[in-house]
């Protein structure tokens, strides 16, 4: 099912950037718990689920949040998706991980995100840059003008 969400009040150019980050942690939270609620589910259901990295899934830029279902079907997906199928599967193990990202201010004044995980003591995993995420991108992200939130 195709569920869309019309956000507004974020993600605009000029738009409040503690708002957009609040705004974008809700949105990841949400699919993280609908992964989640999936990959607890799937035994009982009867369907074998592969872990993200052994799934076949490679990075590309798309404009759906999707869950895990629908991510390995597309065969693809970008950081939101991809990140937020890889915390859940660690989730699921015990192991404690939530979204972090980084943002660049485009010069006409939009912002660009990547989504990435944080698991504490200094570790993330970055999905996208190990599912194919070129390497001009990546830079983008985690150059002299990226932030962290």
């Amino acid at each position: 099912m195709l569920i869309q969400y019309n956000i507004s009040h974020a993600f605009y150019p000029g738009s409040d950037k503690t708002l957009n980050a609040r705004t974008l942690r809700v949105l990841m939270r949400n699919l993280i718990e609908l992964n989640l609620i999936y990959l607890e589910e799937a035994p009982r259901l009867g369907y074998a689920v592969p872990l993200l990295y052994a799934s076949g899934v490679v990075y590309d830029r798309t404009v759906w949040w999707e869950a895990i279902d629908a991510l390995y079907k597309r065969r693809f997906g970008d950081c939101k998706s991809l990140t937020g199928a890889w915390i859940a599967e660690q989730l699921l193990r015990g192991v404690r991980c939530q979204p972090v990202f980084r943002w660049v201010e485009n010069e006409d004044g939009t912002i660009e995100y990547h989504i990435l995980a944080h698991c504490g003591g200094g570790v993330f995993e970055d999905p996208s840059k190990r599912l194919g995420m070129g390497e001009v991108e990546v830079a983008k992200f985690f150059g002299p003008k990226s932030w962290a939130a």
